[in-house]
């Protein structure tokens, strides 16, 4: 059964997953001589024109060529980020809900200690100590901090979950702990956890964006965060650069609305419910 959300959002996903790859290479055929990362070859803040379609910024880079070439390395950055997260949070989530009992209060009370912890200071703090910010630092550093809101939704379905009367009968039937997750449990769970990989991949990309701006970003790393961060910074809106800022956010608005149009999809597909309901119609 083809279904209309799923094709749209992998249609729009791989035409994103594509544009990051070629980006690139797009930006070096149109502007052979610009450098991403260093100073650029055109006047600073040139207005959007037909050889600028988005002006220049700062150090007279074309904007839209550093958009390109930026893709890539936030898409890195938000799913290494995004799948970290979520792996901690389905692990946390699924033992403290089967589980439950004290397992499940210790672990609850973890989640929310981390819930609340001051991120900020510690980056601060962790700044004075790594000189050099790459892309693998950042994403695991965000993935580590990110899992709670996926730990509490699991939690909560699984609380649910684990009394349905299908349960019962499965460890009748002598299935372990071990296959009751994995095989009765995590099946039906999956448009929590695409949900919850989506909002983490999107939300560490609009987090490194917030870091740019304290100066804890990757420098040596053009990434759209890093645009965002610096257009706030340098009040690109302000003189009219209003490209500058809309295009990097309108990628990042794309690729949740992709990956959220994959995980409605797949929840109509797999979910009987909801297929009775659309075939009916």
């Amino acid at each position: 059964m083809s279904n209309a959300k799923l094709i749209s959002g992998i249609c729009l996903l791989s035409f994103l997953i594509i544009l990051a790859i070629t980006g690139p290479a797009i930006a070096k055929a149109m502007f052979p001589n610009e450098n991403a990362l260093g100073i650029g070859a055109y006047p600073r803040y040139e207005p959007p024109s037909i050889k600028h379609p988005i002006g220049t910024d700062a150090g007279g880079v074309d904007a839209f060529a550093l958009v390109l070439n930026s893709i890539w390395p936030s898409m890195v950055i938000g799913l290494l980020a995004g799948v970290t997260a979520t792996f901690l949070g389905v692990i946390v989530g699924f033992t403290a809900g089967y589980i439950g009992k004290n397992v499940d209060t210790i672990l609850r009370t973890f989640t929310d200690m981390v819930l609340v912890f001051p991120v900020l200071p510690l980056f601060l703090m962790m700044g004075t100590y790594i000189t050099h910010w790459d892309l693998f630092k950042m994403s695991m550093l965000l993935g580590v901090f990110g899992w709670p809101f996926t730990a509490r939704v699991i939690r909560a379905q699984v609380l649910s979950l684990r009394e349905r009367p299908y349960i019962d009968l499965v460890k009748l039937s002598g299935e372990n702990t071990f296959e009751i997750i994995f095989f009765e449990l995590l099946p039906g769970l999956l448009p929590y956890v695409g949900f919850s990989l989506a909002m983490g991949t999107v939300g560490a990309m609009f987090t490194e964006a917030g870091l740019q701006l304290i100066g804890l970003g990757a420098q040596n790393l053009s990434t759209l965060g890093a645009m965002i961060g610096h257009g706030l910074s340098r009040g690109v809106i302000g003189i009219g650069l209003y490209g500058q800022m809309v295009v990097p956010a309108g990628i990042l608005i794309l690729l949740f609305l992709s990956l959220n149009l994959i995980n409605m999809g797949l929840e109509e597909v797999f979910n009987p419910r909801l297929r009775t309901k659309i075939d009916v119609k």
